[in-house]
Parts: structure tokens; sequence; C-alpha cells
């Protein structure tokens, strides 16, 4: 006979506009009182959301999703506790007030929902799938990702001996921050940011260069010196050519931040160009060493 387990359930939802209700579903919190156990997960990149809402900041959306994640992460601890059996939530709903309170913030939850489970991991898996699931990237039709371009620089730094060099760089705006994966300082950030244009659409690819100069002259009042290298990727649809031609015209828009794009197929002059700079610095170092 097949034990099922009781459990409840809420979807933890992003609001983009209050005024308009707009949403998408980013989380799923799953509650087994009777093991006691409490699951979760949340998402932990944008998927297609950064498409459905072009003006999101990905930096701001990945540390919301951080936060509410580490919150989690000390609700569980206590909650599974032994010591903690006196004073342990009797409900979910009590569990998920008292990490986010109800109130008009861009996070709110769903209706707590219930059922029996012979699998408690697989349902939260089921159900992070169902609600959350439509806002990734079809498999097997998305076309080259940030990540991808991001991937083959890093691996072309390393057969060159460069990567030693770089470090990830999170620069502070006054109003926003930006995280650099490859950030490479000789008195100015150098920071490399990958931008696939590979998307479905011509509206999506306008948008997605728009995005990308929003944030970086959101931090061009940050007090540190950079400069940004865009190295970007073209779309794998044809037709989708001027669109693609006219999101670098953007891109070159950017006027208060040192810029630099380069297509992805020039990424070995970009590596070039950023191995002399190193190379030069490094002598310079050596030589003042030994004076």
């Amino acid at each position: 006979m097949t034990i099922r387990t009781p459990y409840s359930y809420s979807v933890l939802r992003y609001i983009h506009d209050i005024s308009t209700g707009e949403f998408v579903n980013v989380g799923i919190v799953l509650l087994s009182p009777t093991e006691p156990r409490l699951r979760f997960q949340f998402r932990k990149n944008l998927g297609r959301i950064g498409e459905i809402f072009p003006d999101l900041s990905y930096s701001a959306f990945r540390a919301i999703l951080k936060g509410v994640t580490k919150r989690f992460e000390a609700v569980k601890d206590a909650y599974e506790s032994p010591l903690e059996f006196g004073t342990r939530p009797s409900t979910l709903q009590e569990i998920l007030i008292s990490v986010l309170p109800k109130d008009d913030s861009g996070l709110q939850w769903g209706d707590v929902s219930s059922g029996l489970s012979p699998d408690p991991d697989q349902t939260l898996a089921r159900l992070y799938e169902r609600y959350t699931g439509k806002y990734d990237r079809a498999k097997g039709k998305a076309g080259r990702t940030d990540d991808d371009v991001w991937r083959s620089f890093k691996r072309q730094l390393e057969e060159r001996h460069l990567l030693d060099f770089f470090e990830e760089k999170t620069i502070h705006g006054k109003n926003d921050d930006v995280k650099f994966d490859l950030a490479w300082k000789n008195g100015v950030w150098h920071c490399v940011e990958p931008v696939s244009f590979d998307l479905s659409g011509a509206d999506s690819i306008k948008e997605k260069a728009h995005k990308c100069v929003g944030e970086i002259v959101g931090i061009s009042d940050a007090p540190e010196k950079f400069k940004v290298y865009l190295l970007v990727a073209k779309p794998s649809t044809p037709e989708l050519e001027d669109a693609f031609r006219r999101a670098v015209g953007i891109l070159g828009n950017i006027n208060n931040v040192p810029t630099e794009i380069y297509l992805e197929e020039e990424e070995d002059r970009l590596i070039n160009a950023l191995g002399t700079q190193i190379e030069a610095h490094e002598q310079g170092n050596s030589d003042a060493a030994h004076h």
C-alpha cells in the first residue's frame, strides 16, 4: 500500500506592475507537516521573463529572489529542527506571512492549495514545472544564450592562459548594481558582458538592446572607473539581420560609459586587445619591482 503524505503549497508571484496586476510565477513553497518538511524552489534566472518585461533589471530581479531564498533557508532549518517543535508554525499560511507579509510589494503569494502525495519531492518538481516552467525557453528551440556566449569566451581566455587575470566584479551605482562575471583591473575595471540577440522576434531583439543600455547607464554614476566590452551574438534567423543591426546601433548610444562592441566572431580580436593590455600591465609591474 502506497503511503500518501498530506501537503499544502503556494505559488510565489512577481508583480511587475501593481497598477495593472501583471505578474509571473517565480517559485513554489510546499509544506509536508507530518514529516515535517518544508520544500521550496525559486527561479535562478530570467528565462523568457526578460522578454515579457523588457524594462526589468536582471540584477535587481536576481537580488530579490536571492533574498527570499536565504530567508526560506533559515525558516526551513528552524521548522525542521526538533528543538522548535513547541513553537513550530501549524500552517503554511503562517510560514508564508512570516517571510513575506501581505502588502503591496512586488512579491505576493497565491492561494494555498493542498493534496496528498506519495513523493513530495516529485510533487514539488511537478508543480514548479507547471507554474514556472512556461517562462523557460523551450528546449530544442532556444538559440544561443548569454551564458553560451560567456562560456565560449571564458574557454578562449583559458586556452590563452588569461583567465586567471579575470574575476567577478559588481559595479555599484547610486541606484543600481550590475555584476560582471569577467572583469580585469589596471586602474580601470575592464568588464566583459555577453549579449545574445539569438531571439525569436525583432521586438524581443530591440527590447533586449534597450534593457542592456538601461542597465549600463544605470551604473554610469558609479564612483569606480570602468569600461564595458559588449560581446554580441547574432540571431540565427537571417530575417532578423536588420533587427540585429538596429540593436547594435542602440548599444552604440551608451554615452556615459566607455564601451566597445564586438561581434561574437570577433572574440579573438577582443581577447588580443585585452591580452595586449594585460601583458603591458604585467610588464610595467615587473619593471617597477626591479627598480
